[in-house]
């Protein structure tokens, strides 16, 4: 088993941006990709578009038989505000995503995959 900490970082382009997505198992694959958890500590937003965004975090759920969407945050971001957007941790299992709408937002995801 291992543990890997992790910092992803984008800037959202309006329409639904994925930010980071929980490998999928394979262990067929060369090299094999392990059935992995993701713990994520932190979700942070910063508005740099130089005006107020609607800004919405979902997480896809893909242990459905459909995914689900689970809005994390949606809220109108000021220029220039920051933003956490977790009080808890939440963990990932394989295929579930983290995503992000709001144009000009940039988001920050620290976590930790365990594999």
């Amino acid at each position: 088993m291992a543990d890997f900490f992790k910092l992803f970082s984008k800037t959202a382009t309006g329409s639904n941006t994925a930010v980071y997505t929980v490998p999928t198992a394979n262990e067929g694959a060369v090299p094999p990709v392990l059935p992995t958890t993701a713990i994520v500590k932190s979700i942070r937003l910063a508005n740099v578009s130089g005006g107020a965004v609607t800004t919405t975090v979902t997480i896809l759920d893909y242990d459905a038989s459909s995914p689900l969407e689970i809005e994390l945050f949606k809220s109108s971001l000021a220029d220039g505000a920051t933003q956490e957007v977790l009080s808890q941790p939440v963990s990932l299992e394989q295929q579930d995503a983290i995503k992000i709408v709001g144009n000009g937002v940039k988001i920050a995801v620290s976590l930790m995959e365990i594999t």
